[in-house]
C-alpha cells in the first residue's frame, strides 16, 4: 500500500541565494538608471554587475515596461552608438500612436 503522505520540497541554499542575488541586482540596476540615464556597460563598470546579467534584467523590465530607451549615444567606455536607457519616467518618451480602446 503506498502511503499519501506528501513530503516537503527540499530547497537547497544555493538556489535560495541565486534568487535574492538576482533580486538584489534587478534593484541595483533599476535605481541606478532612474538617476542616470547611461549604457549597459556605463552601468556595467558602476556597479560591478556582469553586462550579460544587466541584458538580462532589461529584458525583464522591458517587458513589464519600467524601462525605456532614452536615446542613441556613443558609449564613453566602447566608443561605439548604443542605446541610453532610462527607468525614469519623466526620460521615457512619449508614445504618439493613438490608443483604439
Amino acid at each position: 500500500m503506498q502511503s499519501n503522505i506528501i513530503q516537503p520540497r527540499k530547497v537547497s541554499l544555493e538556489s535560495e541565494s541565486k534568487d535574492t542575488k538576482f533580486r538584489a541586482q534587478l534593484k541595483i540596476v533599476y535605481e541606478s538608471f532612474l538617476k542616470t540615464p547611461c549604457t549597459m556597460k556605463e552601468l556595467s563598470i558602476k556597479t560591478g554587475i556582469d553586462r550579460s546579467n544587466i541584458c538580462w534584467l532589461i529584458r525583464d523590465l522591458r517587458n513589464n515596461n519600467k524601462i525605456a530607451i532614452y536615446k542613441k549615444v556613443k558609449c564613453t567606455i566602447t566608443r561605439r552608438v548604443v542605446n541610453s536607457y532610462t527607468t525614469n519616467p519623466e526620460l521615457m518618451p512619449v508614445s504618439n500612436q493613438l490608443k483604439l480602446f
